[in-house]
Protein backbone atom coordinates (compact mmCIF):
# COMPACT_ATOMS: atom_id res chain seq x y z
CA UNK A 1 0.00 0.00 0.00
CA UNK A 2 2.39 2.75 -1.13
CA UNK A 3 5.93 3.51 -1.55
CA UNK A 4 8.98 3.08 1.34
CA UNK A 5 10.26 6.24 2.60
CA UNK A 6 13.87 4.69 2.33
CA UNK A 7 16.31 2.23 3.92
CA UNK A 8 19.39 4.82 5.40
CA UNK A 9 19.73 4.83 8.43
CA UNK A 10 18.10 8.46 9.20
CA UNK A 11 20.62 11.41 11.25
CA UNK A 12 20.57 12.31 14.83
CA UNK A 13 16.82 13.81 15.27
CA UNK A 14 15.19 15.14 18.54
CA UNK A 15 13.93 13.11 21.10
CA UNK A 16 10.32 12.88 20.64
CA UNK A 17 8.03 12.87 23.70
CA UNK A 18 7.26 9.43 24.66
CA UNK A 19 3.62 8.97 22.91
CA UNK A 20 2.66 6.09 25.22
CA UNK A 21 3.65 4.78 28.94
CA UNK A 22 5.91 1.93 28.35
CA UNK A 23 5.24 -1.15 28.33
CA UNK A 24 1.47 -0.24 27.47
CA UNK A 25 -1.64 -2.35 29.33
CA UNK A 26 -4.91 -2.31 27.07
CA UNK A 27 -6.53 -4.72 29.17
CA UNK A 28 -6.60 -3.52 32.76
CA UNK A 29 -6.71 -6.37 34.49
CA UNK A 30 -2.91 -6.68 33.29
CA UNK A 31 -2.24 -4.32 35.03
CA UNK A 32 -4.00 -5.42 37.91
CA UNK A 33 -2.08 -8.62 38.03
CA UNK A 34 1.04 -6.62 38.25
CA UNK A 35 -0.13 -4.69 41.10
CA UNK A 36 -0.49 -7.87 42.85
CA UNK A 37 2.81 -9.49 41.87
CA UNK A 38 4.36 -6.49 43.47
CA UNK A 39 2.30 -6.54 46.27
CA UNK A 40 3.60 -10.63 46.80
CA UNK A 41 7.27 -9.31 46.28
CA UNK A 42 6.49 -7.00 49.52
CA UNK A 43 5.13 -9.45 51.13
CA UNK A 44 8.39 -11.97 50.59
CA UNK A 45 10.56 -8.95 51.33
CA UNK A 46 7.99 -8.21 54.70
CA UNK A 47 8.74 -12.02 55.65
CA UNK A 48 12.53 -12.07 54.88
CA UNK A 49 12.90 -8.88 57.34
CA UNK A 50 10.55 -10.97 60.38
CA UNK A 51 12.87 -14.05 59.58
CA UNK A 52 15.73 -11.55 61.24
CA UNK A 53 13.97 -10.33 63.63
CA UNK A 54 12.96 -13.78 65.17
CA UNK A 55 16.66 -14.90 64.79
CA UNK A 56 18.04 -11.70 66.64
CA UNK A 57 15.51 -12.31 69.34
CA UNK A 58 16.31 -16.47 69.09
CA UNK A 59 20.40 -15.03 69.38
CA UNK A 60 19.28 -12.63 72.28
CA UNK A 61 17.68 -15.37 74.35
CA UNK A 62 20.71 -17.22 74.02
CA UNK A 63 22.32 -14.60 75.86
CA UNK A 64 19.67 -14.47 78.47
CA UNK A 65 20.07 -18.17 78.93
CA UNK A 66 23.92 -17.47 79.11
CA UNK A 67 23.22 -14.66 81.97
CA UNK A 68 24.37 -11.66 79.09
CA UNK A 69 20.75 -10.32 79.23
CA UNK A 70 18.73 -9.60 82.03
CA UNK A 71 15.16 -12.21 81.17
CA UNK A 72 13.39 -8.67 81.88
CA UNK A 73 14.91 -6.99 79.23
CA UNK A 74 14.47 -10.04 76.47
CA UNK A 75 10.85 -9.06 77.26
CA UNK A 76 10.84 -5.70 76.26
CA UNK A 77 13.16 -6.23 73.32
CA UNK A 78 10.40 -8.87 72.35
CA UNK A 79 7.54 -6.72 73.02
CA UNK A 80 9.57 -4.36 70.88
CA UNK A 81 10.40 -7.10 68.36
CA UNK A 82 6.53 -7.76 67.70
CA UNK A 83 5.15 -4.02 68.12
CA UNK A 84 7.13 -3.38 65.06
CA UNK A 85 6.40 -6.42 63.37
CA UNK A 86 2.91 -6.62 63.96
CA UNK A 87 2.72 -2.85 62.54
CA UNK A 88 4.10 -3.49 59.54
CA UNK A 89 2.41 -6.57 58.77
CA UNK A 90 -0.93 -4.08 59.38
CA UNK A 91 0.08 -1.65 56.91
CA UNK A 92 1.05 -4.59 54.39
CA UNK A 93 -1.76 -6.37 54.56
CA UNK A 94 -3.84 -2.78 54.82
CA UNK A 95 -2.45 -1.16 51.72
CA UNK A 96 -1.66 1.90 53.89
CA UNK A 97 1.90 1.17 52.66
CA UNK A 98 1.28 2.17 49.02
CA UNK A 99 0.77 5.34 50.24
CA UNK A 100 4.27 5.80 50.20
CA UNK A 101 6.66 6.42 47.73
CA UNK A 102 8.55 3.64 48.44
CA UNK A 103 5.67 0.62 49.05
CA UNK A 104 7.92 -1.63 50.74
CA UNK A 105 8.60 0.94 53.21
CA UNK A 106 12.32 -0.08 52.95
CA UNK A 107 13.71 3.22 54.81
CA UNK A 108 11.07 3.16 57.59
CA UNK A 109 12.14 -0.94 58.45
CA UNK A 110 15.85 0.04 58.35
CA UNK A 111 15.60 3.30 60.71
CA UNK A 112 13.14 1.02 63.11
CA UNK A 113 15.65 -1.60 62.85
CA UNK A 114 18.50 0.53 64.19
CA UNK A 115 16.29 1.91 66.70
CA UNK A 116 15.58 -1.40 68.12
CA UNK A 117 19.40 -2.23 68.07
CA UNK A 118 20.12 0.56 70.24
CA UNK A 119 17.19 -0.36 72.29
CA UNK A 120 19.33 -3.48 72.80
CA UNK A 121 22.53 -2.12 73.51
CA UNK A 122 20.67 0.40 75.89
CA UNK A 123 18.84 -2.89 78.08
CA UNK A 124 22.46 -5.31 78.26
CA UNK A 125 25.29 -4.32 79.71
CA UNK A 126 27.18 -7.35 77.74
CA UNK A 127 25.23 -7.23 74.18
CA UNK A 128 27.83 -4.90 72.37
CA UNK A 129 28.67 -7.34 70.12
CA UNK A 130 25.94 -7.32 68.30
CA UNK A 131 25.52 -4.13 66.99
CA UNK A 132 28.13 -4.74 64.39
CA UNK A 133 26.67 -7.82 62.69
CA UNK A 134 23.02 -6.36 63.06
CA UNK A 135 23.77 -2.98 61.15
CA UNK A 136 25.47 -5.01 58.69
CA UNK A 137 22.44 -7.07 58.19
CA UNK A 138 19.98 -3.91 57.76
CA UNK A 139 22.24 -2.01 55.33
CA UNK A 140 22.09 -5.35 53.46
CA UNK A 141 18.74 -5.11 53.92
CA UNK A 142 18.28 -1.77 51.97
CA UNK A 143 21.16 -1.45 49.61
CA UNK A 144 19.50 -2.42 47.10
CA UNK A 145 16.65 -0.79 47.43
CA UNK A 146 17.44 2.97 48.54
CA UNK A 147 19.42 5.48 46.73
CA UNK A 148 22.66 6.50 47.88
CA UNK A 149 21.42 9.80 49.52
CA UNK A 150 18.69 7.64 51.73
CA UNK A 151 21.35 5.25 52.96
CA UNK A 152 23.90 8.24 53.77
CA UNK A 153 21.07 9.38 55.59
CA UNK A 154 20.30 6.06 57.34
CA UNK A 155 23.66 6.23 58.24
CA UNK A 156 23.95 9.05 59.88
CA UNK A 157 20.74 8.32 62.23
CA UNK A 158 22.55 4.72 62.90
CA UNK A 159 25.62 7.01 63.79
CA UNK A 160 23.67 9.21 66.20
CA UNK A 161 21.63 6.71 67.35
CA UNK A 162 24.40 4.74 68.56
CA UNK A 163 26.15 7.66 69.76
CA UNK A 164 23.10 8.20 72.15
CA UNK A 165 23.18 4.32 72.83
CA UNK A 166 26.98 4.53 74.00
CA UNK A 167 26.39 7.60 76.18
CA UNK A 168 23.29 5.86 77.75
CA UNK A 169 25.50 2.59 78.67
CA UNK A 170 28.44 4.32 79.90
CA UNK A 171 25.78 6.28 82.60
CA UNK A 172 23.92 3.13 83.36
CA UNK A 173 26.80 0.93 83.17
CA UNK A 174 30.21 2.90 83.53
CA UNK A 175 31.47 0.50 86.59
CA UNK A 176 30.97 -2.49 84.52
CA UNK A 177 31.96 -1.43 81.16
CA UNK A 178 35.69 -2.39 79.77
CA UNK A 179 36.20 0.69 77.48
CA UNK A 180 38.54 -1.43 75.42
CA UNK A 181 35.78 -3.68 74.21
CA UNK A 182 33.69 -0.75 73.99
CA UNK A 183 36.52 1.36 71.72
CA UNK A 184 36.77 -1.22 69.41
CA UNK A 185 32.88 -1.93 69.19
CA UNK A 186 32.40 1.76 68.19
CA UNK A 187 35.37 1.85 65.79
CA UNK A 188 34.15 -1.54 63.96
CA UNK A 189 30.06 0.61 63.79
CA UNK A 190 31.34 3.50 62.05
CA UNK A 191 33.88 1.84 59.89
CA UNK A 192 31.13 -0.62 58.73
CA UNK A 193 28.68 2.24 58.53
CA UNK A 194 30.80 4.35 56.43
CA UNK A 195 32.42 1.36 54.58
CA UNK A 196 28.23 0.29 53.85
CA UNK A 197 27.31 3.50 52.45
CA UNK A 198 30.36 4.42 49.93
CA UNK A 199 29.23 1.02 48.78
CA UNK A 200 25.53 1.59 48.79
CA UNK A 201 26.31 4.71 46.22
CA UNK A 202 28.59 2.86 44.12
CA UNK A 203 26.29 0.13 43.65
CA UNK A 204 23.23 2.55 43.29
CA UNK A 205 24.97 4.24 40.04
CA UNK A 206 25.14 0.51 38.87
CA UNK A 207 22.19 0.12 39.75
CA UNK A 208 21.30 3.41 37.53
CA UNK A 209 23.13 2.89 34.86
CA UNK A 210 21.36 -0.51 34.10
CA UNK A 211 18.70 0.89 34.39
CA UNK A 212 19.27 3.24 31.70
CA UNK A 213 20.91 0.73 30.07
CA UNK A 214 17.49 -1.51 29.97
CA UNK A 215 15.41 1.10 28.84
CA UNK A 216 17.76 1.84 25.96
CA UNK A 217 17.51 -2.15 24.79
CA UNK A 218 13.44 -1.86 25.62
CA UNK A 219 13.80 1.36 23.15
CA UNK A 220 15.39 -0.48 20.54
CA UNK A 221 13.46 -3.36 20.67
CA UNK A 222 9.88 -1.75 20.83
CA UNK A 223 10.50 1.95 19.02
CA UNK A 224 10.82 2.66 15.54
CA UNK A 225 13.99 4.81 15.11
CA UNK A 226 12.68 7.17 12.68
CA UNK A 227 9.36 8.17 13.97
CA UNK A 228 9.90 7.04 17.97
CA UNK A 229 6.65 5.67 18.11
CA UNK A 230 6.14 2.02 18.67
CA UNK A 231 7.34 -0.53 15.77
CA UNK A 232 5.74 -2.69 13.99
CA UNK A 233 6.10 -5.71 16.27
CA UNK A 234 5.18 -3.94 19.18
CA UNK A 235 2.18 -2.41 17.68
CA UNK A 236 0.83 -6.12 16.90
CA UNK A 237 1.77 -7.30 20.09
CA UNK A 238 -0.48 -3.79 21.67
CA UNK A 239 -3.50 -5.00 19.94
CA UNK A 240 -3.63 -8.64 20.84
CA UNK A 241 -3.28 -7.71 24.39
CA UNK A 242 -6.42 -4.81 23.29
CA UNK A 243 -8.54 -7.76 21.88
CA UNK A 244 -8.17 -9.26 24.63
CA UNK A 245 -9.25 -6.52 27.01
CA UNK A 246 -12.07 -6.23 24.65
CA UNK A 247 -13.24 -9.36 24.44
CA UNK A 248 -13.09 -9.57 28.46
CA UNK A 249 -14.97 -6.72 29.06
CA UNK A 250 -17.20 -6.76 25.91
CA UNK A 251 -16.18 -2.88 25.02
CA UNK A 252 -15.85 -1.93 21.48
CA UNK A 253 -12.39 -1.67 19.94
CA UNK A 254 -11.16 0.21 16.80
CA UNK A 255 -7.59 0.32 14.59
CA UNK A 256 -7.11 2.63 11.85
CA UNK A 257 -4.53 2.64 9.28
CA UNK A 258 -3.00 5.56 7.92
CA UNK A 259 -1.05 6.21 5.45
CA UNK A 260 0.63 9.51 3.74
CA UNK A 261 -0.78 10.51 0.49
CA UNK A 262 1.84 10.64 -2.71
CA UNK A 263 4.42 9.77 -0.42
CA UNK A 264 6.84 8.31 -3.25
CA UNK A 265 6.41 12.19 -4.99
CA UNK A 266 7.72 13.63 -1.58
CA UNK A 267 10.81 11.52 -1.89
CA UNK A 268 11.38 12.12 -5.47
CA UNK A 269 11.11 16.01 -5.41
CA UNK A 270 12.78 16.66 -2.67
CA UNK A 271 14.75 13.62 -1.42
CA UNK A 272 14.95 11.17 1.53
CA UNK A 273 15.80 13.70 4.35
CA UNK A 274 12.47 15.93 3.64
CA UNK A 275 10.52 12.42 3.24
CA UNK A 276 11.86 11.57 7.27
CA UNK A 277 11.00 14.94 8.32
CA UNK A 278 7.42 14.62 6.66
CA UNK A 279 6.79 10.75 8.56
CA UNK A 280 8.11 12.26 11.93
CA UNK A 281 6.05 15.40 11.66
CA UNK A 282 3.15 13.07 10.79
CA UNK A 283 4.18 10.85 13.93
CA UNK A 284 4.11 13.75 16.25
CA UNK A 285 0.65 14.75 14.95
CA UNK A 286 -0.71 11.68 15.55
CA UNK A 287 0.52 11.50 19.04
CA UNK A 288 -0.74 14.75 20.41
CA UNK A 289 -4.26 13.76 18.59
CA UNK A 290 -4.94 10.95 20.24
CA UNK A 291 -6.06 10.42 24.05
CA UNK A 292 -3.95 9.08 26.79
CA UNK A 293 -5.28 5.32 25.83
CA UNK A 294 -4.59 5.34 22.64
CA UNK A 295 -1.67 3.61 21.21
CA UNK A 296 -0.10 4.47 17.76
CA UNK A 297 3.03 2.74 15.85
CA UNK A 298 4.55 3.09 12.65
CA UNK A 299 3.24 -0.12 10.42
CA UNK A 300 5.68 0.27 7.77
CA UNK A 301 6.57 2.39 5.39
CA UNK A 302 4.36 5.61 5.27
CA UNK A 303 1.52 3.51 7.19
CA UNK A 304 0.84 3.89 10.48
CA UNK A 305 -1.31 1.71 12.74
CA UNK A 306 -3.91 3.67 15.47
CA UNK A 307 -5.39 1.81 18.08
CA UNK A 308 -8.61 2.77 19.68
CA UNK A 309 -9.99 1.18 22.78
CA UNK A 310 -13.50 1.28 24.37
CA UNK A 311 -14.20 3.16 20.53
CA UNK A 312 -17.01 2.37 18.30
CA UNK A 313 -16.87 2.99 14.67
CA UNK A 314 -18.93 5.70 14.77
CA UNK A 315 -16.52 7.56 17.07
CA UNK A 316 -13.16 6.33 15.62
CA UNK A 317 -14.49 7.45 12.13
CA UNK A 318 -15.59 10.86 13.44
CA UNK A 319 -12.04 11.31 15.59
CA UNK A 320 -9.91 10.39 12.44
CA UNK A 321 -11.85 12.91 10.13
CA UNK A 322 -10.72 15.34 12.40
CA UNK A 323 -6.81 14.10 12.16
CA UNK A 324 -7.27 14.22 8.41
CA UNK A 325 -8.53 18.07 8.61
CA UNK A 326 -6.19 19.35 10.97
CA UNK A 327 -3.60 17.87 8.08
CA UNK A 328 -5.08 19.25 5.78
CA UNK A 329 -5.22 22.82 7.19
CA UNK A 330 -2.07 22.81 9.07
CA UNK A 331 1.07 21.46 6.70
CA UNK A 332 3.15 18.93 8.30
CA UNK A 333 6.02 20.39 6.69
CA UNK A 334 5.64 24.18 5.83
CA UNK A 335 8.59 24.39 3.58
CA UNK A 336 7.12 21.74 0.86
CA UNK A 337 4.91 23.18 -2.62
CA UNK A 338 2.28 21.91 -1.21
CA UNK A 339 0.41 20.71 1.63
CA UNK A 340 0.83 16.91 2.54
CA UNK A 341 -2.26 14.52 2.98
CA UNK A 342 -3.13 11.25 4.22
CA UNK A 343 -5.93 9.10 3.93
CA UNK A 344 -7.33 6.56 6.53
CA UNK A 345 -9.09 3.32 6.91
CA UNK A 346 -11.01 2.30 10.32
CA UNK A 347 -12.42 -0.91 11.20
CA UNK A 348 -14.15 -2.03 14.16
CA UNK A 349 -13.32 -5.64 16.01
CA UNK A 350 -16.09 -8.29 15.68
CA UNK A 351 -16.06 -10.47 18.64
CA UNK A 352 -14.05 -13.47 17.94
CA UNK A 353 -11.87 -11.75 14.93
CA UNK A 354 -8.02 -11.77 14.69
CA UNK A 355 -5.78 -9.17 14.91
CA UNK A 356 -4.37 -9.88 11.37
CA UNK A 357 -8.57 -9.98 9.80
CA UNK A 358 -9.28 -6.58 11.51
CA UNK A 359 -5.73 -4.94 10.30
CA UNK A 360 -6.81 -6.71 6.81
CA UNK A 361 -10.20 -4.52 7.05
CA UNK A 362 -8.79 -1.35 7.99
CA UNK A 363 -6.52 -1.77 5.07
CA UNK A 364 -9.08 -2.72 2.82
CA UNK A 365 -11.00 0.74 3.70
CA UNK A 366 -7.68 2.56 3.27
CA UNK A 367 -7.77 0.94 -0.04
CA UNK A 368 -10.86 2.25 -0.79
CA UNK A 369 -9.92 6.04 0.46
CA UNK A 370 -6.54 5.89 -1.63
CA UNK A 371 -9.12 4.90 -4.23
CA UNK A 372 -11.68 7.29 -3.73
CA UNK A 373 -9.01 10.27 -4.28
CA UNK A 374 -6.81 10.36 -1.19
CA UNK A 375 -7.10 12.40 1.72
CA UNK A 376 -10.06 11.21 3.27
CA UNK A 377 -11.51 8.37 5.90
CA UNK A 378 -12.98 5.16 4.77
CA UNK A 379 -15.02 3.20 7.57
CA UNK A 380 -15.22 -0.46 7.37
CA UNK A 381 -18.35 -1.86 8.21
CA UNK A 382 -17.65 -5.32 8.52
CA UNK A 383 -18.85 -7.08 6.09
CA UNK A 384 -16.25 -7.98 3.29
CA UNK A 385 -15.31 -5.39 0.94
CA UNK A 386 -17.94 -3.13 2.58
CA UNK A 387 -16.50 0.41 2.94
CA UNK A 388 -18.37 3.68 3.39
CA UNK A 389 -16.51 6.55 3.03
CA UNK A 390 -16.51 9.38 6.18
Amino acid sequence: MGGSAGNQPAPPYPKMPDPTPAPPHADPDAAADQQRAHRRLRLRRFGMALSTYLLGFALLSVCAWLGLLPVAALAQVGALFALINIALALAFVTGWNERWADPSLTLLQMCLGVTAVAVILVLGRDTQFVAAPFYSVLFVFGMLQLRPRQVAAVAAYLLLSYAVALGLRLERFHDALDLRVEGVTAALVICSSIWFALAAGYIGNLRNRLRESRRQIQALATRDGLTGLWNRRHIDTTLEAAIQGATRHGTPLCVVLGDVDHFKRVNDRHGHAVGDQVLKAMAARLVSALRAEDQVGRYGGEEFLLILPATSLGQATALTDRLRQRLDTQPLVPALDRPVTASFGVAEWQRGEAAGTLVRRADQALYGAKAAGRNRVVAHSGQEADCEPA
